[in-house]
C-alpha cells in the first residue's frame, strides 16, 4: 500500500490481510506512532514519517533519561567533594575513642600515612619476626624519608632474624644514612608504632592485617616505657658481619631459647617469640640438647636449671 492515508478495511480488501491480522498490524503501527487518526474521521489513518514517530515515541523517555543522568552526575560530584573531608577526618574520628579496632589493611595504611604526616617529634617502631616483604619496605622507605627530612627522630627495633634478610639490610642502610636509629634484639617483641608519644598502633590479635589504635595517654606511656626497656637491651643493627659477631648472636639466641624451654614453651611459641622459622628453632634446640646431653625436652629444662646455665632461668 503506497497511499499516505487509509482505513483498516483497506488492509483487508487491498492487501489481503485477515481481519485479525489487520487489527494487529494497526495496533502495532499505532503503538509505534507510525500512524495517527483523522480528527473528523477516526476510522481513517494517516502515515507518520518515521523520524517524527521516533520523536513522538521517544521524546519524553529521552528527556527523563537525560534528567536522571544530570541528577546522577550532580550526586556523584557532591559525594566526590565529601571524600577529602572524610579522609582528613579519619584520624580525628578514631581519636575520639581510647581504643579503636581496625580490621582492614587499607585503613591501617591510611592511618599510618596520616599519623606520619602529623608527626612532629619522634616515631618508635618495633618489628617482630624476620625480614619484611619488599613491597612493605618500599612503602615504608618513602614515608620514613619524608619524616627524617622533616627532622623527626625515628627509632626501630627488629628481632634477630631480620639481620640476615638482604632487603631489610638494604632498607636499614638507607634509613640510618638519613639519621634513623635501628637496633636488634634476641628476645620477644611486639609489633608497635608510636607517634609523638601520643598515639600508638599495635597488631590486632588473630588478625595480622589489622591493628588497634590506642589514644589513652596512660596506655601509650606504658607502651613507650616497654619500648625503651627493649631499646636498652637491644644492639645496633649490623649491616656487616664478622665471624665473631655471628657466633655471638647465635649464642644469644640459644640462651633465649633455653630460657623459654625452662618455662616449658612449645617449639612454635619459641620460634614466634624469637622471630625465627620453626625449622631454625628446631635446629637450635637440637644443638642445645646435644651440647648439654639432654635425652628429651623435659630433661633439657632440668639440666639447664641444675647446671645454672642461665643466670635467671625465669626471667627475660
Amino acid at each position: 500500500m503506497s497511499r499516505k492515508s487509509f482505513r483498516a478495511a483497506d488492509l483487508i480488501d487491498q492487501e489481503g490481510f485477515a481481519p485479525s491480522e489487520a487489527q494487529a498490524a494497526m495496533e502495532q503501527l499505532h503503538r509505534y506512532r507510525l500512524v495517527s487518526r483523522y480528527e473528523d474521521d477516526p476510522a481513517r489513518f494517516v502515515a507518520v514519517p518515521p523520524d517524527r514517530a521516533r520523536t513522538l515515541l521517544l521524546g519524553e523517555p529521552v528527556r527523563k533519561l537525560n534528567r536522571l543522568i544530570r541528577e546522577v552526575d550532580q550526586t556523584r560530584y557532591e559525594l566526590s567533594n565529601l571524600i577529602p573531608i572524610y579522609e582528613n577526618s579519619l584520624l580525628q574520628r578514631m581519636s575520639s575513642h581510647s581504643v579503636q579496632l581496625i580490621e582492614d589493611l587499607d585503613t591501617v595504611r591510611q592511618l599510618i600515612t596520616e599519623m606520619s604526616e602529623r608527626c612532629r617529634s619522634e616515631v618508635l617502631t618495633s618489628q617482630p619476626g624476620g625480614g619484611r616483604p619488599e613491597d612493605v619496605l618500599a612503602e615504608s622507605a618513602d614515608r620514613t624519608s619524608v619524616l627524617l627530612d622533616r627532622g623527626v627522630r625515628m627509632r626501630t627495633i627488629y628481632q634477630y632474624a631480620a639481620q640476615y634478610d638482604l632487603p631489610t639490610i638494604a632498607f636499614v642502610e638507607n634509613v640510618t644514612a638519613r639519621g634513623a636509629e635501628v637496633r636488634t634484639i634476641t628476645g620477644s617483641l611486639t609489633r608497635l608504632i608510636v607517634f609523638d608519644s601520643a598515639a600508638a598502633l599495635i597488631e590486632l590479635r588473630d588478625a595480622p592485617q589489622g591493628a588497634v589504635l590506642v589514644n589513652e595517654p596512660s596506655v601509650v606511656d606504658f607502651m613507650v616505657s616497654a619500648f625503651e626497656r627493649s631499646w636498652l637491651n637491644a644492639a645496633p643493627f649490623p649491616t656487616e658481619y664478622d665471624r665473631g659477631r655471628v657466633h655471638s648472636v647465635g649464642d644469644d639466641v640459644k640462651s633465649e631459647i633455653m630460657r623459654l624451654m625452662v618455662r616449658g614453651e612449645e617449639d612454635k611459641v619459641i620460634s614466634r617469640t624469637i622471630g625465627i622459622s620453626p625449622r631454625t628453632c628446631q635446629r637450635h634446640i637440637s644443638e642445645i640438647m646435644q651440647r648439654i646431653g639432654a635425652r628429651n625436652r623435659a630433661h633439657v629444662g632440668f639440666l639447664i636449671s641444675e647446671r645454672g646455665l642461665l643466670a635467671d632461668p625465669g626471667g627475660q
